[in-house]
């Protein structure tokens, strides 16, 4: 019997799985050793899709550019050492000749994954809660958690509104999940992200069947966006800089006059012919654990509590094979997947040390 209880509605905008589509790639920068949680979650991302008989996913590939030591670059060429996945590698005159829609530094390095694609991520969400549902699922919407503890191995949940006993609890509380780890030593940082569409005279040029999504690393920030879907158009956010937030339940949702400017001056350098009109922004929150990396374990004093938190802006592609594995962690307290590096000693060691 699993219950569960969101403090928002149902693919909400309040965290980050929100704004229409999310990345999917094996073109991992990040660290090499997510490629086998990637590989299981496309695999499951499949299953949902055949499942809910709707499209989720779209595979239009991905371009990824930076200069020869720029951590893009160098992460994928370590990802691509260890694991024999599909790609090519070109200079960027070459990849301008294929998307003439770019506009690349003489210095560049670029790749290209086929694997790549995105996530449509509300309809996503909402088909994971119906099929959980459907399954017998209990859900409360709506309903923020006031507290939680464990006495006797069993753990109750105290909402605004009734209080749940479980035998075990699993903690995915976006950015809110910050309070629970502070009381182990993690710092987990919460940075304010804005995403913006932008409308073109040649928007045309920048839809799925012709245009990749991208991901551009530059000396001022690194930059990743998605082909117009709708009369919005295209869909471009920063990635790298900080604007660290403390008041989570106040995030400022407003457009302030410095947000926009730098992706103005990264679409005008590097989508010449788009000549950009906003159409919309949206702001979402990256949970950023001290290493970048995501935290997927149990809690170190309560066996029956797992945690899985600090998605750092790279999460949603793997929501699938997270739930397993926290699954896994719940039911069996272990999990077949090679999670050691997502584990929460290496963030509380480091602490120690």
């Amino acid at each position: 019997k699993v219950c569960g209880i969101e403090r928002f509605g149902i693919a909400h905008d309040r965290g980050s799985s929100h704004g229409e589509s999310r990345m999917i790639r094996k073109a991992y920068f990040e660290h090499p050793d997510y490629i086998p949680l990637l590989d299981r979650s496309y695999q499951l991302w499949q299953d949902l899709q055949e499942e809910s008989g709707e499209k989720l996913f779209e595979n239009n590939g991905l371009l990824l550019a930076g200069s020869p030591n720029s951590s893009t670059i160098q992460g994928l060429e370590a990802c691509y050492s260890k694991h024999d996945l599909p790609h090519e590698r070109m200079r960027n005159r070459e990849a301008m000749k294929r998307f003439p829609q770019f506009n690349l530094h003489d210095d560049m390095e670029v790749f290209y994954d086929p694997l790549a694609g995105f996530l449509y991520v509300e309809k996503c969400v909402e088909k994971f809660v119906q099929i959980a549902l459907n399954h017998g699922a209990t859900l409360y919407t709506n309903e923020k958690v006031k507290s939680w503890q464990v006495e006797n191995n069993s753990v109750s949940v105290t909402t605004e509104r009734r209080q749940v006993y479980a035998e075990r609890l699993i903690i995915t509380s976006g950015a809110w999940t910050k309070r629970d780890l502070a009381t182990l030593g993690v710092e987990l940082e919460i940075w304010r992200k804005v995403l913006f569409w932008y409308d073109s005279p040649n928007l045309d040029m920048y839809k799925p069947d012709t245009f990749p999504n991208f991901y551009v690393e530059l000396d001022y920030g690194g930059f990743y966006g998605f082909p117009a879907l709708n009369p919005l158009g295209l869909k471009v956010g920063e990635h790298t800089l900080p604007n660290v937030v403390n008041d989570l339940d106040n995030l400022n949702r407003n457009l302030e006059p410095d947000d926009e400017p730098i992706i103005l001056q990264f679409l005008n350098g590097t989508f010449p012919q788009l000549e950009p009109q906003r159409t919309r922004f949206t702001v979402c929150m990256y949970s950023k654990s001290p290493d970048d990396n995501f935290i997927l374990d149990r809690h170190p004093k309560y066996q029956n509590v797992i945690i899985g938190a600090g998605f750092s802006g790279h999460g949603f592609k793997f929501a699938p094979v997270v739930g397993e594995i926290l699954g896994d962690l719940a039911l069996n307290g272990i999990t077949s997947h090679p999670i050691d590096f997502l584990r929460l000693r290496r963030l509380i060691r480091s602490n120690k040390d």
